[in-house]
């Protein structure tokens, strides 16, 4: 598919898609708030209620195997779901990843609109969203924000999520990752946060409980399964050196993809 510049779109079309780009901004301003706020009196972290989350390791895994097609396209929805459904995951592990969890919403919030709005069909995945934007001068330009450098926002988060689910997965029960993860970062998203927000991140990440904690928090907010937690928790551990693999495999084509358009450092 060329991505040539798409007809005249209706006005209504145009309307809905700013609507949706101006909401999920505002979403992501109003979640990025909740960071300051999500501490009791003492400014200790709030526990939040993960039960209503029904996170699927199964839809990550399914979303980053869509995602490859075997025309050599890395297609947009795989990718969008699977992020989403990592985003839960995050959000399990509560006030610690706030910092990342909310602007991961925002950010999957704008690619999901360009997806659904006038020109959604030069997004159906990586490659014709670039060339699109490459050809219509959005990728730098500053009337109309990049989906592009969207998704390499996303694209660099993927690299420390893949990370961590390794460290989780060969972690003992008693092991704490606060240490583990805190090191992580700082090889990882430091490289592109200012110095003040990376600081912060490490301190936060240092507090990490043990894999036995996130475990249990995971099960809680778990979508159920025939055998309770215990179920749960085998399903996942099954899965998780397939989830792990996929991701990387989604990174590494990404990486390559952007290295080859020379887009890794788009402002």
């Amino acid at each position: 598919m060329s991505a040539i510049p798409p007809p005249v779109e209706q006005h209504q079309q145009q309307l809905n898609e700013a609507s949706c780009l101006v909401n999920g901004q505002n979403e992501g301003a109003a979640a990025a708030a909740a960071v300051a706020v999500d501490t009791d009196e003492n400014n200790m972290p709030v526990e939040i209620n993960t039960q209503d989350l029904n996170f699927d390791l199964q839809m990550v895994l399914d979303g980053f195997m869509q995602c490859k097609g075997d025309d050599g396209q890395l297609y947009l929805d795989g990718y969008l779901r699977a992020y989403s459904e990592l985003n839960k995951f995050l959000k399990i592990l509560g006030t610690i990843f706030n910092f990342v969890s909310h602007d991961i919403q925002k950010k999957v919030t704008i690619l999901q609109c360009y997806r659904k709005g006038g020109a959604g069909d030069y997004y159906y995945s990586i490659q014709s969203m670039i060339e699109y934007e490459r050809e219509n001068n959005i990728l730098t330009g500053s009337d109309q924000q990049s989906g592009s450098r969207t998704l390499l926002r996303l694209h660099r988060g993927l690299e420390f999520i893949g990370g961590f689910f390794s460290e989780i997965h060969k972690a003992s029960d008693d092991s704490g990752l606060g240490s583990s993860a805190s090191e992580l970062y700082g090889r990882t998203l430091a490289k592109y946060h200012n110095w003040v927000l990376a600081k912060t991140a490490s301190a936060l990440l240092l507090m990490m409980p043990n894999k036995q904690t996130i475990v249990e928090r995971v099960e809680l907010g778990s979508k159920p399964i025939t055998g309770g937690n215990t179920s749960i928790r085998a399903h996942n551990e099954a899965l998780m050196p397939k989830v792990i693999e996929a991701m990387n495999s989604v990174y590494n084509l990404t990486q390559k993809l952007y290295e080859d358009y020379g887009l890794l450092d788009l402002p």
